[in-house]
């Protein structure tokens, strides 16, 4: 595999700089024979690469080549042959008993450094903070994970409360359930979601049954008018929630913000206050993205 291509990250001051270069065959070669592709686009080579990476940081678990590949759409034969470059270059580690690939060395060293620089994550958990503080009720956000077209709940505080409605940031979860999946969906281009819906209506996730195509578009079409979404039992049993989406200056979904709580609890008479919390809190931090 002549002039195989990779990915490194650099740190300088906190900023994070994508560098590439060229590596010849000779080390590579030896240990991982591969096929030289005369037409393959040197630039295609490497955003699958970076798909491949962050598709593996999604995921949340240690991932096998065949899940990998068929979540990123890849060939099982271009995602290994990436992952093993990623390996010898320490951003994955392979499971020797699984054969399962997760986060290597040198991704958790910047992944760490980012952590401690990120002034966005700063604004998210000052933002849940003054929301939890606010609302009295558990308050989280939700991040819409881009390759696998799910999302997951990296930041919660919660409530006083003895009893919680639990958010497990261990997990993924579908965007055709609750309201975090309202929010977020209803910022996605119609062909996204029609993937998503024919990937996910069958899957079960949710207790409550998946709306016809025609009856969901018309539903996230008026999350999008009002500016979050509201959902009773959706996911869960007896849960309550609302959250609204945070977007780039393009418009393209990074997450989402919100509070959840156990229905018990819930008050009609204060959803306007909890709905203007919400929508505040995501218009706060849609500001800083």
């Amino acid at each position: 595999y002549q002039n195989a291509f990779f990915v490194e990250v650099q740190l300088h001051g906190g900023g994070c700089v994508l560098e590439e270069w060229r590596q010849s065959r000779k080390k590579r070669d030896s240990a991982h024979p591969m096929k030289t592709n005369p037409k393959e686009d040197p630039q295609s080579t490497l955003l699958r690469s970076v798909r491949v990476l962050f598709g593996l940081i999604e995921a949340g678990r240690p991932m096998t080549v065949t899940r990998l590949a068929t979540a990123l759409g890849l060939p099982a034969s271009t995602t290994h042959r990436i992952l093993n470059v990623l390996k010898d270059a320490g951003y994955v580690a392979q499971n020797e008993d699984s054969g399962a690939y997760g986060p290597g060395p040198a991704l958790l060293r910047a992944s760490a450094m980012l952590s401690v620089a990120g002034t966005f994550q700063a604004l998210v958990d000052a933002t849940l903070a003054e929301l939890c503080e606010r609302s009295g009720e558990s308050a989280f956000y939700a991040a819409y994970l881009r390759e696998s077209q799910r999302l997951r709940f990296v930041k919660t505080l919660h409530s006083h409360h003895a009893i919680q409605y639990v958010l497990r940031p261990e997990q993924t979860y579908s965007l055709l359930w609750g309201a975090t999946g309202d929010a977020i969906a209803s910022c996605l281009p119609p062909q996204t979601l029609r993937a998503i819906y024919e990937r996910d209506k069958d899957s079960g996730e949710g207790v409550a049954p998946v709306p016809d195509w025609e009856t969901l578009q018309t539903h996230l079409r008026q999350v999008r008018e009002q500016g979050h979404a509201i959902s009773h039992g959706q996911r869960h049993e007896g849960s309550f929630a609302i959250a609204a989406p945070v977007v780039d200056a393009q418009g393209h979904p990074l997450g989402c913000v919100g509070i959840a709580m156990p229905a018990s609890r819930h008050k009609p008479l204060n959803t306007p206050q909890s709905v203007e919390l919400v929508t505040s809190a995501a218009e706060r931090l849609c500001l800083a993205a």
